[in-house]
């Protein structure tokens, strides 16, 4: 059975202000180690990632599900930091910029200790990324959020992971390219074939939060996302299908955001490749 879920990074705002704060202090939980959402089922938690706030949901096994855990994952982890802080709010955006003096705490410093990987290299470490990359020159620096999501249930899959990601990106990332304008993010974190092997799969690390807090989009990509894992349980169809997408065209969509080639890309993959994209 595909299952599929989620880890999506959120920024918060002062109501009173209308400004971004990080979050370092005010929720609790930290990478590896998240704390249980209050009142929820097992497998929704939430945790304080550098800046940002991040909660997990539970493996799901359709769309519906899916939008639903997203939705109660959004509402108890906001529930939790209003209890303790009325006057915050979500921050709808994929990339924003902090000051020096938000930025000036050890735990605003750490990013994450586990690579990314790159698909397009035949799965080797992606480079990381220096904190000096995010400086900007008006002062302060960029933080990022992004919408992680993932694909379990392929055990009898022969295919690669890396090359699972690849198809992440035709099924999920070339669809997004309209809607998902990244910014400064893109290069960095945001590029084609970014992903983590986990011990249930994948996670497809390309798409920011865009997608999150709508719920058409979260059944969308979900759909999406299901397709892959099916696909990927047909190891031999997999394969074909690999030797005739035009992977370098894919990446240059992805990464430069080119929504006409996106859209021919897409055409093509469902029209000559029978691809359910």
């Amino acid at each position: 059975m595909i299952t599929i879920g989620a880890d999506p990074e959120l920024f918060l705002r002062d109501t009173n202000t209308g400004g971004v704060i990080p979050v370092c202090g005010l929720v609790g939980g930290a990478k590896g180690a998240p704390i249980p959402l209050p009142d929820m089922p097992e497998g929704f938690g939430v945790q304080e990632d550098n800046v940002m706030l991040e909660f997990n949901i539970p493996p799901c096994q359709d769309i519906y599900e899916f939008d639903d855990a997203i939705q109660r994952g959004l509402e108890g982890s906001m529930n939790l930091v209003r209890t303790r802080h009325p006057h915050i709010d979500v921050d709808f955006a994929p990339a924003r910029a902090f000051s020096d003096q938000q930025l000036n705490s050890e735990q605003a410093m750490m990013f994450g200790c586990a690579p990314d990987f790159d698909a397009y290299t035949g799965g080797t470490p992606s480079l990381p990324v220096s904190p000096d990359s995010l400086v900007r020159a008006e002062g302060g620096a960029w933080r990022f959020a992004g919408g992680h999501v993932h694909i379990g249930g392929m055990e009898a899959s022969e295919v690669p992971e890396h090359v699972i990601a690849q198809f992440c990106d035709v099924y999920i990332g070339l669809p997004s390219v309209g809607l998902d304008k990244q910014g400064p993010r893109r290069q960095l974190y945001g590029q084609a074939g970014r992903f983590r092997p986990t011990p249930w799969g994948i996670e497809y690390r390309t798409l920011s939060n865009f997608w999150v807090f709508d719920s058409n989009l979260r059944q969308e990509v979900g759909q999406r996302a299901i397709n892959v894992g099916v696909l990927m349980e047909d190891t031999e169809r997999a394969h074909a299908l690999f030797l005739e997408v035009p992977w370098h065209d894919v990446q240059a969509a992805i990464n430069n955001e080119n929504e006409d080639l996106s859209a021919d890309l897409i055409a093509y993959c469902r029209n000559d490749l029978g691809m359910e994209v």
